[in-house]
């Protein structure tokens, strides 16, 4: 089993909403909802989480940015929206998903997630990381 299927697996099976998977060995794994968990991860790792594999519930077009700036080599999600496979297929991200859906919406379902908003005008994913950095923290 790769570290794509290991990652894919893992989250599939127990009550975790992200695994970072590398050379078979799950890196990280969080509970946490929302972006939460992945800047944690790659705060962690300072920012680099090159050759990993990512599997989270939900990924949105922040998350991507952010698999993106810390150069993940690949990312599953239960869920995944168009901005997110856009980011991904540009950048050569190997992605998997079993739901697609157009975009996010907040808790509520008013208004499109805050994340998203956050970052909607950002291309950079440095930049990206900044902004999301500092609605979290």
């Amino acid at each position: 089993m790769d570290d794509f299927e290991l990652a894919e697996n893992e989250l599939k099976s127990r009550k975790i909403n992200l695994v970072i998977v590398k050379n078979g060995v799950v890196l990280y794994q969080s509970t946490a909802s929302g972006m939460k968990g992945l800047l944690q991860a790659i705060e962690e790792y300072d920012g680099d989480l090159a050759g990993t594999a990512v599997a989270d519930k939900i990924v949105g077009r922040a998350a991507a940015m952010l698999c993106v700036y810390s150069k993940v080599e690949s990312v599953f999600a239960i869920t995944m929206t168009e901005g997110a496979l856009k980011l991904l297929t540009k950048n050569r991200v190997a992605h998997k998903f079993e739901r697609y859906v157009h975009r996010l919406m907040n808790s509520q379902g008013t208004d499109i997630c805050p994340f998203e908003r956050a970052i909607r005008d950002i291309d950079d994913p440095k930049e990206a990381f900044k902004k999301l950095r500092s609605l979290v923290t």
